[in-house]
């Protein structure tokens, strides 16, 4: 993700939640289902990341109580950095986001047109499921968040920048 895009789709077009609209959430618990590959790591409000990959069976420990501090994308993983320094990768098509404002499951990483065709990103998978009625709004005021997140980090920063430079006096 550059830019404020992700797969060179600018993010007012995306309607399905992307973890970018999580970034900052604190992650409340992790939950391991009698399945070792189902597990999902839970956010405030509700939110999961649900793995969806049957060969992932290891469950991300010690991140209870850190943020998502930010995410790396690539072709083979995408990445959760976590305020701990811990991270966990998973497939880019293999997870899916829940988050009841939402109303369902969606994979964020998995084509839009596959899923329009009936194609889910796994056969024993559904495709993501459609928006509430209200996610549309839900969604921009994750977006505007995320920019207050941003707004107030970067002046901590420059604050921080300022103390830490040597006088001129």
């Amino acid at each position: 993700m550059e830019g404020g895009e992700i797969l060179n789709t600018p993010l007012e077009f995306v309607q399905k939640p992307h973890l970018s609209l999580y970034l900052g959430k604190t992650i409340t618990d992790v939950i391991q289902h009698p399945e070792p590959w189902k597990w999902a790591i839970v956010l405030e409000g509700g939110i999961e990341i649900r793995n969806k990959d049957r060969r992932e069976t290891f469950v991300p420990t010690n991140i209870i109580g850190h943020k998502i501090k930010t995410i790396s994308m690539s072709e083979g993983d995408t990445t959760l950095h976590f305020s701990n320094g811990h991270k966990w990768s998973l497939n880019p098509t293999q997870y899916a986001i829940y988050d009841p404002k939402y109303g369902g499951d969606a994979y964020p990483q998995w084509p839009g047109e596959l899923e329009d065709a009936g194609i889910p990103s796994h056969p024993e998978e559904e495709i993501s499921a459609q928006p509430s009625a209200d996610w549309e709004r839900q969604r921009q005021a994750l977006e505007a968040e995320g920019q207050a997140r941003i707004t107030k980090q970067s002046r901590e920063w420059l604050e921080e920048d300022q103390r830490d430079r040597p006088s001129d006096a």
